[in-house]
Parts: C-alpha cells; structure tokens; sequence
C-alpha cells in the first residue's frame, strides 16, 4: 500500500506533458480588445461580395487570456493556459491539493447549440499525469464546465452583430470560429469546408 501510494503522490505532483506553450497570436489583455480584433477581421472578410461566411482563429494565447479572466475561484487556480490538441482543449492551472503544488488540466470539447450558444463539457480531468475519477472531479475543480467560457467574447462588441455557425479546434493554434451576417441561414459545415491558412490572424 505504502508503494502504491508513493506512486500516486509522484504522479499527482509530475508535470504534465501538454506540449508546446500557447500559440499567438495575441490580441489583447481583454475580452474587449480580442473582440476587437476579431470583429475587424470578420468585417473584411464579410465584406466582400457573395462572401458566404467568415472564419476567425481565436489563438491558443487570446484563448488563456479569455480562461484567466473569467477565471471564477484565481485564488485556487494560477496561469491558466489553453492549448489546442486533437478535438479537444486542454486548460491547465497551477493549483494545489493540500500543501502539494500541482497542475489541473481539464480536457474540454465544445458543442454549438442554436442560437449560437457553445457549451463547453469536461471530457477528463487530470492531476498531475493521473486522471480523476468521474465522481472526484468536482472535489478535485469546482469549476465544473465554467473552466472555460467564450460568452465574454461573444457577447460585446463587434462580433455580437454576427451569427455564430460553426466552431473547430484547430490542433497547436486555436479554435476556428464561423460567422455569417445576420437573416443568413447558418451554415453549420463552414469551419470544416473551409479551414484557415497558417497566415490568418499571424497564426
């Protein structure tokens, strides 16, 4: 028991393997500023004759910005990041359990629901390198589905003129979001059909 419960510690307390720091750009500190940027973008590509949508990469870094300010409990979790991998993003906090430094990562994959509402669902939680049991997890991060929220970004500003049609994690840079001008039938397929070149947003 003793020997189990040593590797347990070790594998609470070890660094996670989460990859390559978040990647830009960056936007801006604010939800406000992102937003801004963001909305530019949309504008230009919304413009163009016969333009069927318009997609914007939210980056790796503009998405930590977003999770640390809409951080609910900052006191119990610190430098929060947010990276692109596979379907999913993973948002890692320092944190602690007791007197033991830790990382928490929670895996999110997002679904968008009519009327452009995404929702994001914790698919594992891990300490460490351990994953958390289903039942543990709230013990473990009270946030539940809050640790990570776009409404800040989506409800201001420039891009609220818009409709929400589409969202795709894009792997190592961010999440592809699709936009249409209003009284326009979303397009749900956009992201997919349409996936952004390295050089969009300085990704």
């Amino acid at each position: 028991m003793a020997a189990l419960a040593l590797v347990l510690l070790i594998r609470l307390t070890s660094a996670p393997d989460l990859g390559a720091p978040p990647a830009g750009p960056d936007d801006g500190g604010s939800p406000g500023a992102i937003a801004a940027a963001l909305g530019g973008e949309v504008d230009t590509e919304l413009a163009r004759p016969g333009a069927p949508g318009a997609a914007v990469l939210v980056s790796e870094q503009d998405l930590s910005t977003l999770a640390a300010v809409d951080n609910p409990d900052p006191e119990m979790f610190t430098a929060l990041k947010v990276r692109a991998r596979g379907a999913e993003l993973w948002v890692s906090a320092g944190s602690h359990l007791g007197p033991l430094a830790v990382v928490v990562t929670a895996r999110l994959t997002l679904s968008l629901r009519s009327g452009g509402e995404i929702t994001p669902d914790v698919e594992e939680l891990e300490v460490g390198d351990q994953a958390i049991p289903g039942f543990m997890r709230s013990a473990i991060d009270p946030r539940g589905d809050a640790v990570l929220s776009l409404t800040s970004l989506l409800s201001g500003g420039q891009l609220s003129q818009y409709g929400l049609e589409c969202l795709m994690v894009v792997p190592g840079r961010g999440l592809e979001l699709g936009f249409h001008i209003p009284f326009v039938n979303a397009d749900p397929g956009y992201c997919a059909a349409n996936p952004l070149p390295e050089a969009i947003n300085g990704g």
